[in-house]
Order: structure tokens, then C-alpha cells, then sequence
């Protein structure tokens, strides 16, 4: 009797869900980290931004985000957007791609 308690013991232990281990500082220091990458490449798209869209669109054209290779640009109106679109088609995400080392796939304009 005593050793099929001890079976079914072991087989508790084995068969249960691990308890993952959820300490803060191990979550807040890989956060941390990505924030540090992203913050990184959207400091250094944002440079190139200011040096390859005229200066009266680049202070209404702010890179606000930089996610999954998805540039995203906020604008203070329709006719800025329409201005930043215009240039993204005539070459200006190509132009950052070869600048930046990030994988850009796309620019996203936001009215807002």
C-alpha cells in the first residue's frame, strides 16, 4: 500500500504544469530590452526622417512608432498626408531602407 502511494505521488509531481517563474525583474529587464531596440531604430529613422522630408513637412510629420517593420507617422492634417504619401511613393521608404539598418517593410501615415 505504501509503495503505490509513492507511485502515485511521483506520477503527481511528473504529470502536473510546471509553475513558471514570474519574478518582476526578469520581465521588466527583457522588456526593457525590446524597448531599448525599437527606441533605437525609431531615434535613428527619425534622423534620417528630418534629413530626407523637407523641413516644413518633417515639423507637422512626426515617426511616432516603429513596430514589426511598420514606420507609423502621424500628421496634423489630410494635406500632409497626402504630401507624405506622395513622397513614400516616389521613393522615400526605399531611401530610408538603405539608410537604416532596422527592417523597414512600410510607412503608415496617421492623421491625428
Amino acid at each position: 500500500m505504501e509503495d503505490g502511494f509513492i507511485k502515485i505521488e511521483q506520477l503527481r509531481k511528473w504529470r502536473s504544469r510546471k509553475k513558471k517563474e514570474l519574478r518582476l525583474d526578469t520581465e521588466m529587464n527583457s522588456f526593457c530590452r525590446s524597448l531599448k531596440k525599437t527606441n533605437s531604430q525609431l531615434l535613428q529613422l527619425r534622423e534620417e526622417w528630418n534629413e530626407l522630408v523637407p523641413t516644413l513637412l518633417s515639423q507637422v510629420a512626426i515617426p511616432v512608432a516603429f513596430r514589426n517593420g511598420v514606420l507609423e507617422v502621424s500628421v496634423d492634417g489630410s494635406p500632409t498626408a497626402y504630401q507624405i504619401n506622395r513622397l513614400v511613393r516616389s521613393g522615400l521608404l526605399r531611401q530610408l531602407q538603405k539608410k537604416c539598418n532596422g527592417t523597414l517593410r512600410q510607412i503608415r501615415v496617421r492623421i491625428g
